[in-house]
């Protein structure tokens, strides 16, 4: 299969090496752009005709994002410039320069994502997007485009999954379904919803081309995508900033040393705004040290884990779930001094000086959870050593009833009186 229209109203095109080959398909059906997602010699490159890509791909605007096609490779920073140049070609957004030359990057590189959203108007061009097999790479730039385009196609909470899915579609026949379209229950965050979103794109061009097939590299790199909200300033972006933070601690795990560089989540969250920011969201949990009550963590900072399935044995009923001993929790400032001691494992102490009790551990190549869950990197707080204690907050006063409940907290733990698990935190003495 050399060449693939990806359905719906547009004019894109994906495939491999070998369509690009063939010139005279790419005329029949208007390509005005080329998207190369592998880098080719343009001076060695033919078409069957025998005709230099040099010589006959001036026909066309041509883009090359050189990324390979594996697991670690970091294409997400290339999407904000891919969906651009697609946008670009399908809508015309902006008018490009030339074929495949640096003024045409730089024209992609300034265009704002914002303005070209808005140009919803249907162009006169046609899109072709390739990498070596029309796979993985091409497919994950059509995915990044899909989902920054039209997100409420994809959105889990409008559209269901199912509306994708191969085995209750016929491929024929099938219609896309309208941005209006609902699903009802809850709606879902962004980040709860990014796989099912990618899924549901990646179900649609298999619509046409039922090789595509992302590598899992790819796959979670356009989840975070869909959970960024399809910025166009990719790297300046905190979930992106989290995730490649990650790498870092992962290359230097893979050679024994602990990361060179530490980011701890609190302090990079202190710009931004809301519960997701702050810290001090209307609703969630409170990590406390058990000892003292001095808070450790809160909802934002706090790894969820998916368990291992556990392995039944025929004929018999799933163990009942037992609640994980572990809290895991991203890097936060409190951390600093046993972190900043560059070793690849070690304790977590409370940094309350009147306390100092050890309330967890980390190691940086990962922690292997009892429910079969493995977290990397793994900073874990034991379910024995601290208290869960839900948020109570109320309407106007979020910050400030927290806070005041720390300092009463901490106040007390001063004078070495500890407060029962769970119990209200009054400010102005009162009985004890």
């Amino acid at each position: 299969m050399a060449l693939s229209r990806v359905e719906g109203e547009d004019a894109l095109y994906v495939g491999g090496l070998w369509a690009l080959r063939r010139s005279d398909s790419l005329a029949e059906r208007h390509i005005t752009h080329v998207l190369s997602m592998v880098a080719f010699d343009p001076d060695t490159f033919r078409n069957f005709k025998d005709e230099l890509w040099s010589d006959y791909g001036k026909n066309f605007k041509h883009l090359t994002v050189d990324v390979t096609d594996e697991d670690d490779t970091n294409i997400l920073v290339e999407f904000p410039k891919i969906v651009r140049f697609i946008d670009e070609g399908l809508h015309g957004a902006a008018k490009g320069q030339g074929a495949g030359g640096a003024p045409l990057e730089q024209h992609m590189d300034d265009m704002k994502l914002g303005a070209a959203k808005q140009a919803t108007g249907r162009g006169n061009g046609a899109v072709f997007v390739h990498c070596v097999a029309g796979k993985s790479r091409s497919v994950s730039a059509v995915i990044a485009y899909l989902l920054w385009k039209y997100s409420n196609r994809f959105d889990p909470n409008i559209v269901p999954p199912s509306a994708y899915d191969l085995s209750t579609k016929n491929q024929g026949s099938a219609k896309l379904p309208s941005e209006n379209q609902s699903t009802s229950g809850s709606k879902r965050p962004r980040t709860e919803t990014g796989d099912d979103a990618v899924r549901a794109a990646l179900g649609l061009i298999r619509r046409t081309r039922p090789m595509a097939e992302p590598n899992d590299g790819f796959m979670h790199q356009l989840a975070l995508w869909w959970e960024m909200g399809c910025p166009e300033d990719v790297e300046s972006n905190h979930v992106y900033q989290r995730w490649a933070f990650k790498r870092e601690v992962e290359e230097h795990v893979a050679v024994g040393q602990a990361p060179s560089r530490l980011r701890f989540e609190d302090e990079a969250a202190q710009g931004r705004k809301g519960p997701s920011g702050s810290g001090d969201g209307a609703s969630g949990v409170n990590l406390r040290c058990k000892k003292c009550r001095r808070t450790l963590a809160t909802t934002p900072f706090i790894q969820k884990h998916a368990p291992a399935p556990p392995k039944a044995k025929p004929n018999s009923s799933p163990p009942p779930q037992q609640p994980c001993p572990h809290y895991f929790i991203e890097p936060l400032s409190w951390m600093r001094g046993e972190l900043e001691r560059g070793e690849l494992n070690g304790r977590l102490m409370c940094p309350n000086e009147r306390c100092g009790a050890a309330v967890g551990r980390y190691d940086w190549k990962g922690i292997h959870c009892a429910c079969g869950a493995w977290v990397t990197p793994g900073l874990s707080l034991q379910r024995a050593r601290v208290d869960e204690e839900a948020k109570r907050t109320t309407a106007g006063g979020v910050a400030g009833a927290q806070a005041g409940a720390d300092q009463e907290a901490a106040r007390r733990a001063q004078l070495g009186i500890r407060m029962p698990p769970g119990a209200a935190v009054t400010r102005g003495g009162g009985n004890l």
